[in-house]
């Protein structure tokens, strides 16, 4: 498939437990273990002892590569939202604006991207979901006081938000009863007019290809 972001070259390893948030504990082809940063802070849920895994290999004295994907029911997840958003131009393109430039401040912090909708400056914001119930991606996996706070920003300034669908899985998307204040204040805020898209990504050991666009539900 045509890629619209490439991925770094990648080692095979099967999990063996995840030592905390941020780290797992693997082993690769030859059973020799291994310690990996694990770049996603979600629960992730399907991640279980004996899951497969592609990592970046980058020795420190901490660990010994960088997880980039991980199997669920024989899809490749994304785990590594950096990657993820380095495809945000293509994407932004797809949905007919103008990137300008990345990372732009507002009063809180920062956004992804700035970009230009028919003349008018507005911040968007990515967030990468890899959570699936059925064929349905939700998110955030787990409560997220800094999701409702980037929510809040960005209907404020006028913003688009975007979710990523990062397992394959996905055929469509709602907010995760994990966190039902996010729930609540998405659902007030598309009434209120937020423009939101959900992406679905194709996924592969090779890269990443920006799919279709998927519905958006917000009953369970």
């Amino acid at each position: 498939m045509a890629l619209d972001h490439p991925f770094p070259p990648t080692r095979p390893a099967t999990l063996q437990a995840r030592e905390n948030r941020f780290v797992v504990l693997a082993e690769d082809e030859g059973g020799r273990p291994l310690r990996l940063h694990l770049p996603n802070s979600g629960r992730l849920r399907f991640l279980q002892p004996g899951t497969r895994l592609l990592y970046v290999p980058k020795a420190n004295p901490k660990t010994q590569g960088r997880v980039l994907l991980a199997e669920d029911q024989g899809h490749w997840v994304l785990l590594d939202s950096a990657q993820a958003e380095a495809a945000l131009k293509p994407l932004v393109a797809r949905l007919g604006y103008r990137f300008l430039r990345p990372q732009p401040g507002y009063a809180e912090g920062r956004f992804d991207a700035l970009v230009e909708d028919q003349g008018r400056l507005r911040p968007l914001e990515m967030k990468s979901a890899t959570h699936v119930e059925g064929e349905v991606t939700c998110f955030p996996d787990a409560p997220s006081a800094r999701a409702r706070k980037h929510l809040a920003g960005l209907e404020a300034a006028g913003g688009l938000l975007i979710f990523a669908l990062l397992n394959p899985r996905a055929r469509a998307f709602r907010p995760c009863p994990y966190d039902p204040a996010f729930a609540h204040a998405l659902r007030a805020a598309a009434r209120r007019g937020l423009e939101l898209h959900a992406i679905r990504a194709e996924i592969s050991p090779e890269g990443l290809r920006w799919a279709e666009e998927v519905p958006v539900y917000f009953s369970p």
